[in-house]
């Protein structure tokens, strides 16, 4: 019992002498907080971090105008703050997502996704501003000396009690928790940031208007939408009391602001919009890829989702599941090896050589039942050797029990992969923002008809361009006016 006294008292001990070595008063915020941190700290883990962001994020984006533009808005925003002389660095990044962040020193993010969804600068001045204030606030310092304490304490724990499981259990709170930001702190830099917003001299409002269109998007049904904006809800906690606050303090200002609607859409016309040519693009059941030159179809009633390692494939029931991506460093291996190399030579039984697209290629059986998410299947290698000695390979997997004319759908669709067609490189070109002058008597209903999207036209206009939901189809918009349209 003694000992257990002497280490609590030691911990508090070493609690309190933290708490006043690592307090500080921050100008932002007004209020002392616990940081274990300086800010050249802070500016070593936001360099090191960077080029991990680029290249998890699709990489940067834009022309030498738009990144100006960007990085001008946020730079006079990044002066007006409690942190002029850090070194602020605005990067937009390559990405569908509709997301923005910030790293310690000044590194702030927004993805072209984000750009898409906002509609005049004003709005891009807030988002840019709360990310400024994510900064200026030290909210990611104020993070690590949480981590920081709570894993001195857990290690204290595990000595006295001799349960490391404790620690384990505590160790995903403490992740899970600490992820994000917390409420309070997104409040936080939504007040800082209008208030940076609004001191440039731009309108308050469009914080809640961008809060409330980003609500309206979670809304739709469609999968893919959700997916877009997983990633900002990830990150900055989704909130109708954000929203209320937002709009009260917009209110009680008077001030003349500016939202500069036509020089942010004349800046964002023709960015690109949804998946990058970088990555492929999936259309009419086709994945295209104009800088690799390849193309492949899979059968109607399947699923394709593009993933940074591999595309896959799956019909509804998962029945059968068609996996692609690529093999790098062998060229020194007969295509059976390879697979030999993967499987072992016992497994792998070829079925036969073949030609695809006039390029050397194989079809390889497993003879052993694999999982998958899962579920056991049978597995099928098709690897090609295309240009460069580049290996494609295509995983085919069929439930075991299921008829043959599975599996030979999968297999006459891989045999058709070949180098994209001239009218499947224009297939494969990224959707665009295009911004449209309207025109006498244009409709809303007139105006989705230009949307190039499967389902939600109507909705996805209104939300990009800030229209009330409230409109009708029949509403005639004011000739003259710019309209943002999705378009191939």
């Amino acid at each position: 019992m003694s000992s257990i006294i002497k280490i609590n008292f030691f911990l508090k001990f070493l609690f309190l002498l933290i708490l006043i070595i690592g307090c500080t008063e921050n100008k932002t915020t007004g209020t002392r907080q616990l940081v274990l941190l300086d800010s050249k700290q802070e500016e070593d883990i936001g360099a090191k971090e960077h080029p991990k962001i680029l290249k998890f994020f699709g990489g940067v984006y834009g022309s030498k105008e738009l990144k100006n533009y960007v990085s001008k808005i946020g730079t006079n925003l990044a002066n007006i703050s409690e942190m002029p002389n850090l070194k602020w660095k605005f990067t937009i990044l390559d990405s569908p997502l509709v997301n923005a962040f910030a790293l310690p020193g000044g590194y702030v993010y927004i993805s072209r996704g984000l750009l898409s969804l906002a509609n005049d600068e004003a709005e891009l001045a807030n988002v840019l501003g709360h990310e400024i204030a994510h900064v200026t606030s030290r909210h990611a310092a104020q993070r690590h000396a949480k981590e920081t304490l709570s894993e001195i304490g857990l290690s204290i724990l595990d000595i006295v009690i001799g349960q490391p499981i404790i620690s384990n259990v505590a160790n995903l709170g403490r992740h899970g928790v600490l992820a994000a930001f917390s409420r309070s702190e997104e409040m936080e830099a939504d007040e800082i940031g209008r208030r940076y917003a609004l001191q440039a001299g731009y309108d308050p409002y469009a914080s809640s208007r961008f809060l409330n269109r980003l609500n309206d998007l979670s809304k739709l049904s469609d999968e893919q939408n959700k997916n877009l904006m997983n990633s900002i809800f990830s990150t900055h906690p989704r909130t109708l009391d954000r929203v209320e606050k937002a709009s009260e303090i917009s209110t009680n200002n008077d001030k003349k602001t500016k939202t500069n609607r036509n020089y942010y859409l004349a800046a964002i016309n023709h960015i690109d919009y949804g998946e990058s040519s970088k990555n492929g693009i999936i259309k009419n059941n086709k994945f295209l890829h104009l800088h690799l030159d390849i193309a492949f179809s899979v059968p109607k009633s399947f699923k394709i989702e593009n993933r940074k390692d591999a595309v896959i494939a799956r019909n509804v029931n998962k029945e059968s599941i068609l996996i692609f991506d690529g093999i790098s460093g062998e060229r020194d291996l007969t295509l059976i090896e390879i697979v030999e190399s993967i499987i072992g030579r016992s497994r792998a039984e070829l079925i036969k050589n073949l030609k695809i697209y006039d390029s050397d290629a194989v079809i390889v059986k497993d003879n052993k039942l694999v999982f998958f998410e899962d579920i056991k299947y049978s597995r099928t290698f098709v690897l090609i050797r295309w240009i460069d000695s580049q290996i494609w390979r295509f995983t085919i997997l069929v439930n075991p029990n299921s008829n043959e004319s599975v599996y030979n759908e999968l297999e006459n669709e891989v045999i058709n992969f070949h180098s994209l067609s001239e009218s499947e490189k224009k297939l494969a070109q990224p959707k665009k923002i295009k911004i449209h002058v309207s025109e006498e008597r244009e409709t809303l209903l007139s105006l989705s008809k230009k949307m190039s999207l499967d389902k939600d036209k109507m909705e996805w206009l209104k939300i990009i361009n800030g229209f009330s939901k409230d409109l009708q189809d029949n509403y005639q918009l004011q000739p003259g006016t710019l309209v943002k349209l999705i378009v191939e």
